[in-house]
């Protein structure tokens, strides 16, 4: 299981072309139309932080709304491991 700690949209609607396509290319993802929903979570099994990849930019828009909720393990594209920088200091996209 997995708790999430923040959730952010990267969209072409909440970056800019040229941020969104940065974005893309340093994550390894295709550009879309819709973009992704990025979840920082706690990995409770491993003890390790990842950001995990939601296709359903939809559904995360609604986590953003509440808390406790669990993400089933099907509405998770993919993980990034350590990327982007998770330290406040630092400019990532979380909001």
């Amino acid at each position: 299981m997995i708790t999430i700690r923040r959730v952010a949209l990267v969209t072409p609607a909440t970056l800019d072309a040229d941020a969104y396509r940065e974005f893309c290319w340093g994550a390894g993802l295709e550009r879309t139309d819709a973009g992704y929903g990025l979840l920082q979570a706690f990995d409770d099994a491993t003890w390790e932080e990842a950001i995990a990849v939601v296709e359903d930019v939809e559904y995360v828009r609604l986590l953003t709304q509440s808390s406790g909720v669990v993400v089933p393990a099907d509405k998770v594209t993919h993980f990034l491991a350590d990327w982007p920088d998770l330290r406040p200091e630092f400019d990532t996209v979380w909001p």
